[in-house]
């Protein structure tokens, strides 16, 4: 029997994927479980970071815990940056697809993943540069990361409305298609697959 993307407990019930990241400017721990039911708690200091994970967790359908602890008095930059390695790192290498748009008020967000190999498009329309203190650009910065450091593709454009929305929209359209990729991924080759 392969296995997807979970090391399997003696129960025969999959394990969450742990990962840690230490720097000389964060400590960050993930825990992500593949087959959970959207939960999340996000312990970063970032109130967005925290608010981008929990749509992400959500969309994916997965269980998701991130706690970081940063170098914020000199801004975001280090947290948010790391904290999107280190999930990419939990993400498990497969091979599938998803992809997904979401409405959030007057926006909308288009997103495609593909498995298997790191890239990064970002079309995102901000009216602002900053929203409940993080700078906007962080927002392609994280996507950057996760995506590189996932080991896939993420095509995503996003406009219209105010820059809450366009966050929104997407979060929720970046972890439906995930969600939609790995279950596509585990129908095909995951485990009890070919």
């Amino acid at each position: 029997m392969t296995l997807a993307f979970h090391r399997m407990a003696s129960n025969g019930l999959a394990m969450p994927i742990q990962r840690t990241r230490e720097t000389g400017e964060t400590r960050v721990e993930v825990t992500l479980d593949l087959y959970g039911r959207g939960e999340c708690k996000a312990q970063t200091g970032v109130w967005l970071l925290d608010e981008i994970l929990r749509s992400l967790a959500i969309a994916a359908g997965w269980n998701l815990e991130v706690v970081a602890k940063g170098d914020l008095d000199c801004g975001e930059h280090h947290t948010v940056e790391d904290v999107g390695i280190t999930l990419g790192q939990a993400i498990p290498e497969g091979e599938g697809w998803g992809s997904s748009i979401v409405p959030s008020g007057e926006s909308q967000a288009t997103a495609a993943v593909s498995l298997g190999e790191p890239g990064f498009v970002g079309e995102i329309s901000w009216r602002g540069e900053k929203l409940e203190g993080m700078d906007l650009a962080m927002v392609d910065h994280f996507l950057r990361a996760l995506a590189y450091n996932g080991r896939f593709t993420l095509h995503l454009s996003a406009k219209g409305g105010n820059d809450r929305r366009v966050v929104d929209a997407s979060m929720k359209a970046v972890g439906s298609a995930l969600g939609e990729a790995y279950r596509r991924w585990d129908r095909t080759k995951g485990a009890g697959g070919a």
